[in-house]
């Protein structure tokens, strides 16, 4: 079936409730698409209910000069068990590595291919309540199932053609996330071939939910896909991303078939359920400059990329065309928890380590919890008490590590 677009309506007024505690302040309004807004204006936690994140991991993973199993380039995604024990999903290698409860490395699974498990572009691991394995891969657009000790299970691949046959072209489904009862969502993507105009734009993009069995393929919502300037290269029009390009970020929960999508645009996130229910989460974020040190990566980055094309002078020249931004996005990567809560992640908090994230914790209502700071690394997976992520040090090695949430 073609999908229909959702359409999220503003409210003029709405009427102010305050908690129990008195510390916080939500409107909530459910409007005629069955949407319910939630404005917040001060955190529910007081400093005695505040969670932290523990100083010293529980668990690190990795190595600088070692056995090749503890040796990790591109983590991905990883996953914790319910015994503990630890997947770990490598892109460099195309493996799904499993390690016991204390880091101990078991045993590696799949490698480059597209036979029977194997992966050409795993993204994403799941763990099922009975503690299988599903592994998503974006190019072969399949889930490959293992059971709880690694044997393979089945393959199950999902028609792309199939899905770009129900979307009104240019639009052509790009990239899936598995959701966890069966259904995947699918992020569309523009394909015309054709330069934006000068200056900032965004392609047009939008995100489906197809159902297991494709009886159903559901419109979530449109927005707009990465930021981008265009600019002139020796070759002609090009398109580039400004550092802290303003894009479109999507996450799902492990145990329950909830989606949450944002657009940096504006500091508010949708998150959806399969009835078709949704809360719109919305709230005032600190306004973050982007710093010399971000726009020199974007810089280094960018230079890298085209050195085989161009000489350094000439990229210079091409992003000398590109204005950098004031600010930061509202917000940069979003994450659900087990228990369904949902982790925005905003910069550093003021005065830390810059590569330390500040995240903001909404409870599945969407009410704004408050925030916490987890140490430098980049979030994979959050339990209902511990936090799973990826730092990387000076020399770019990096460590998987495993770290306690206290909740008081």
């Amino acid at each position: 079936m073609r999908p229909t677009a959702a359409v999220l309506t503003a409210l003029a007024a709405a009427c102010a409730c305050t908690s129990a505690g008195g510390v916080l302040e939500t409107d909530g309004v459910s409007d005629s698409a069955g949407t319910t807004i939630v404005n917040n204006h001060e955190p529910r936690w007081n400093d005695a209910e505040a969670w932290s994140v523990s100083f010293d991991p529980l668990v690190t993973i990795g190595v600088l000069d070692g056995s090749a199993e503890y040796q990790l380039y591109d983590v991905v995604a990883a996953a914790r068990q319910s015994d503990g024990d630890i997947a770990v999903l490598d892109g460099g290698t195309r493996e799904l590595r499993l390690y016991n409860r204390d880091g101990a490395f078991v045993t590696k699974l799949g490698g480059p291919g597209s036979g029977p498990g194997e992966f050409q572009k795993p993204v994403q691991v799941m763990v099922t309540p009975g503690d299988s394995l599903l592994v998503w891969d974006d190019a072969l657009f399949r889930v490959t199932r293992f059971d709880p000790a690694g044997q393979l299970v089945d393959v199950r691949s999902v028609d792309r053609g199939r899905i770009a046959k129900a979307v009104e072209p240019p639009l052509y489904p790009s990239t899936g996330q598995l959701i966890s009862n069966g259904d995947v969502l699918v992020r569309l993507i523009e394909k015309t071939g054709k330069v934006s105009p000068a200056g900032a734009a965004r392609a047009r993009s939008g995100a489906l939910r197809v159902s297991a069995d494709f009886a159903s393929i559901d419109t979530l919502m449109f927005f707009g896909d990465i930021e981008q300037v265009v600019v002139s290269a020796p070759w002609g029009d090009w398109r580039v991303a400004p550092p802290r390009a303003r894009t479109t970020v999507m996450a799902v929960q492990g145990r329950e078939p909830r989606v949450c999508i944002g657009d940096q645009e504006v500091p508010e996130i949708s998150c959806i359920v399969p009835d078709a229910s949704r809360v719109s989460i919305r709230w005032t974020p600190r306004q973050e400059a982007v710093t010399d040190a971000e726009v020199t990566e974007w810089r280094d980055t960018t230079v890298a990329m085209l050195a085989p094309k161009l000489s350094e002078a000439e990229v210079v020249r091409v992003l000398d065309q590109v204005a950098i931004p004031a600010f930061r996005p509202p917000f940069a990567a979003i994450i659900l928890d087990a228990a369904g809560n949902l982790w925005v992640e905003q910069g550093p908090a003021p005065g830390v380590d810059p590569k330390s994230p500040d995240y903001l914790v909404f409870d599945p209502a969407g009410v704004l919890l408050g925030p916490v700071s987890v140490p430098p690394m980049r979030v994979l997976d959050i339990g209902d008490d511990y936090l799973l992520g990826v730092h990387q040090d000076d020399l770019e090695v990096e460590y998987l590590q495993l770290f306690a949430i206290v909740k008081p």
